[in-house]
């Protein structure tokens, strides 16, 4: 075979899933105790944690959590509630206003950024109370590639979980990149559909005729095709340079990517919560958020090296409009196979080969369905 050719794929006599997979209650509620409880969830970027405030309130399969940084300088992640009558403790109006420590807006009970209560007042006259039983229930969060990462009943860390893109986590430099721009999506669609779309190119001549012309959609070939990290690189059009309405670059080219990188761009699914865009000048990222069965939240992140004045100016526009016009186009055709979905009449047909990290989503999605819940 020729090296330039990619290698042949095949979904393997696979069938799409069951419409109940994107409607049931059942089956969702069954995912957070089989797969959400118990994956890596990306919280968002560590820049995103305001180095003056050192706190910020989150949301996760709607659980309200907080990350701060402890008096050593570690991200740490709680539960955002006082450990008196459950006040929340930390909003978007007061997280500024923390200092070195949290303290709760109803009764003032105060803990260090560590997670101790540090003062109760008038709760010293309470017969054995004992304030190191009172100290704000941590979640497990870690830091790898410029992310925060939480995971609510970890098995692994988030760096044996993550090793089969590490590579690509290094040699795109993700960790010293920034936050250019974003876009925000709410999608009428299951999660799962938004990952299956973005899994495959057989859609891409029909709905995405620009992204087409700048990689073909035969062009892509299958690194990672089992588990829960999946894809691998489509090569760019020879007149591409990158992903944007010109197919110019954005901004200078990554150092110190080799030629194959230059001229590709990288897609993965991190299950459950992320695609990894890899391209010559710049990260995509995409973060999924489930809201119910049949809505989706969607964070879009462009990251960029941070500019010197030595260096060409980024322009971010055209990749930033070209990936809000694909964004769309891809939302919509969600929107309809979750409306089609959802008739019971509904049957699933099988998967073509250029479907086949597809089938492997699904594969790996039953696989852990079906596993005992955390």
């Amino acid at each position: 075979m020729n090296e330039s050719t990619p290698p042949p794929r095949s979904a393997q006599g696979a069938y799409g899933i069951a419409g109940e997979y994107v409607t049931s209650e059942a089956i969702y509620q069954r995912e957070y105790d089989s797969i959400f409880s118990r994956r890596w969830l990306c919280a968002g970027r560590l820049e995103e944690l305001d180095p003056n405030s050192n706190c910020l309130p989150i949301s996760l399969e709607k659980q309200s959590l907080f990350l701060t940084r402890d008096e050593s300088g570690t991200i740490r992640a709680f539960r955002n509630f006082c450990r008196h009558r459950g006040s929340q403790l930390v909003t978007e109006a007061n997280c500024s206003s923390m200092g070195k420590r949290i303290q709760c807006p109803y009764h003032a009970w105060t803990y260090s950024r560590s997670g101790d209560l540090t003062s109760a007042p008038n709760m010293a006259e309470n017969e054995n109370f004992d304030a190191k039983a009172h100290g704000l229930l941590e979640v497990r969060c870690e830091v790898f590639g410029g992310f925060i990462w939480i995971n609510f009943n970890p098995e692994e860390s988030v760096s044996q979980w993550l090793q089969p893109v590490a590579q690509y986590f290094q040699d795109w430099q993700i960790s010293d990149l920034r936050i250019k721009h974003e876009l925000i999506y709410d999608v009428e669609a299951n999660w799962k559909l938004i990952f299956q779309n973005y899994s495959e190119c057989y859609h891409c001549p029909i709905v995405h005729p620009m992204l087409n012309r700048l990689t073909p959609y035969q062009g892509s070939s299958n690194e990672l095709d089992e588990g829960s990290i999946l894809g691998g690189p489509m090569g760019l059009a020879e007149a591409s340079q990158t992903m944007s309405c010109d197919g110019k670059y954005a901004g200078p080219p990554i150092a110190n990517l080799n030629p194959d990188q230059l001229r590709s761009v990288y897609y993965f699914t991190i299950c459950p919560t992320m695609f990894l865009s890899l391209h010559p000048d710049y990260v995509l990222i995409h973060r999924i958020e489930r809201i119910d069965t049949g809505n989706s939240k969607v964070i879009c992140q462009f990251l960029f090296p941070t500019e010197t004045s030595n260096q060409q100016k980024l322009a971010p526009d055209q990749a930033i409009e070209f990936w809000d016009i694909t964004n769309r186009q891809d939302w919509n055709v969600c929107e309809l196979a979750q409306k089609g979905m959802s008739d019971p009449a509904y049957q699933p047909g099988p998967y073509s080969h250029l479907e086949s990290v597809v089938a492997a989503f699904d594969r790996n999605y039953l696989s852990e369905l079906a596993a005992e819940p955390a």
